[in-house]
């Protein structure tokens, strides 16, 4: 069973479908990347940092490792920030359950932008809470005060071309300084004209990007549980556990009640650091879910990185009231954390590395010919695959049919061993129908109905498989 658990994981599991769409969209040229992200709603950045890793490391699910190193990353400014705001303490609790958070925990190991953003989230607060609270007085900055300023406009540009919801995180920042501080307006000022200029060039692509979301977006709009569903997953975990609720109730107390008792253990008063972790948390929750009432554009999963502040605020609720009552009920909800860290890693679902594999291993049985797909493995035992030794691989002669949704990952294990069709069912303008354009337009996929009487392989998401025997 370990040896299982060590060669089937969450971490070697082939890719799912938005992973897939990274890895196909950057193994294109740098000139496509930003040209397909541009007609799609993302910023280029981060697409291009797996580009060159795969330049250097190849083209598999080893991208993943680029956000396992962001998040461990992640973990040097958390300790560093929390020990500056409030105490050793609490620094070294707050890191620990970071560490362990479930829904840092499962991007962690995704190839997706999301613990690169939380990374850069965490060292920009970091930075501009040192820009603000090391000034001398409200007219002149100091050297140290400059260097922070110049770090957290670069991480700023960096940011806005990693994901749209940083100016989220900036605008929580503007807030606070806007409202509790108001000191060095000159730097204030140009750090934040230095982040929109970085953006200029990209400006008429969003204004572009806006106008098509507003058309048309796969996001929901908002109910009566959206905003309870964002609190429950970023608090216990992206996966259903038999204590995610009561675990999540539990925070969302812990974090109501910490405001009262940092009030009373500052005689009546909040800090301003205190007060500076609100506003991290509040305002990138209230400007998406504001902007919503016009067209739906909050996503929990886009706000992964507030899991931080809400730790930052229970803990240090906690340790206000006694050190040692922090140390027991972080180690409980360390437990918890653990447990469903666990049931992540344990998770070996079948994609579609696992059934395109199966239909390419049908040519062994039929001709002796035992294929080395690239990037595939065995089903693992207890699966259903693609039948074999009754139906033909994909050939040349045999193509692979499938869909929008699925034209990533089908496209991406096909590995151009067959020719990939997409049928023209469902496409939109919007959603990933630039990347697949891309590749029409590159002559390595085509948009097309099956012939009558035609034999092809069919894949969809799932995922399935069926073979198509023509006449």
């Amino acid at each position: 069973m370990f040896n299982n658990l060590l060669l089937q994981n969450y971490i070697t599991r082939g890719f799912w479908g938005d992973e897939a769409w990274t890895a196909v969209i950057s193994r294109l040229s740098i000139p496509e990347i930003i040209q397909v992200t541009g007609q799609d709603f993302h910023p280029p950045l981060y697409y291009l940092i797996v580009h060159g890793f795969m330049q250097v490391f190849g083209e598999s699910e080893w991208i993943r490792i680029i956000s396992t190193i962001f998040f461990l990353l992640t973990l040097i400014p958390v300790y560093v920030f929390a020990k500056k705001i409030v105490n050793k303490t609490v620094a070294w609790v707050s890191t620990l359950l970071v560490a362990f958070s479930p829904i840092l925990f499962i991007y962690a190991f995704e190839a997706r932008s999301y613990a690169f953003l939380t990374f850069i989230s965490v060292l920009s607060t970091l930075c501009f809470w040192q820009a603000v609270s090391l000034a001398k007085n409200r007219k002149k900055s100091t050297k140290q005060t400059i260097k922070f300023w110049f770090i957290y406009a670069i991480l700023g540009g960096f940011g806005v071309y990693t994901h749209y919801y940083m100016w989220f995180i900036l605008a929580s920042h503007g807030v606070y300084w806007l409202l509790a501080d108001r000191r060095q307006f000159k730097q204030v000022f140009l750090t934040y004209l230095f982040i929109f200029l970085a953006q200029l060039p990209w400006i008429p692509t969003l204004f572009s990007q806006v106008k098509t979301v507003v058309g048309d977006y796969w996001i929901g709009g908002m109910n009566m549980r959206t905003h309870a569903e964002y609190f429950m997953r970023i608090a216990a975990g992206d996966i259903v556990t038999p204590w995610q609720t009561l675990l999540a109730r539990a925070m969302f107390v812990a974090l109501l009640a910490s405001p009262i008792l940092v009030w009373l253990k500052n005689k009546h008063q909040l800090p301003r650091a205190y007060l500076f972790l609100w506003s991290w948390l509040i305002v990138p929750v209230l400007i998406p879910t504001l902007l919503s009432f016009i067209t739906p554009v909050f996503f929990y999963r886009y706000l992964v990185f507030t899991s931080v502040p809400i730790i930052f605020i229970i803990a240090w609720g906690l340790g206000t009231v006694k050190k040692e009552l922090l140390y027991v009920l972080g180690a409980v909800l360390l437990v918890f954390y653990v447990r469903t860290d666990y049931r992540i890693f344990a998770r070996f679902p079948r994609s579609m590395r696992e059934e395109v594999g199966a239909a390419f291993e049908t040519r062994s049985a039929l001709s002796g010919i035992q294929p080395a797909p690239s990037g595939t493995q065995p089903a693992p035992s207890g699966t259903q695959s693609a039948p074999s030794g009754t139906q033909p691989a994909p050939s040349e002669e045999i193509p692979v049919f499938t869909y929008l949704p699925s034209f990533a990952e089908v496209y991406f294990y096909t590995g151009q061993r067959a020719p990939v069709k997409v049928v023209p069912i469902g496409l939109v303008q919007f959603s990933g129908r630039s990347l697949l354009d891309k590749y029409v337009e590159k002559g390595l996929v085509e948009i097309i109905e099956p012939s009558k009487g035609q034999a092809y392989w069919e894949f969809d998401q799932g995922p399935t498989s069926k073979f198509h025997p023509g006449e």
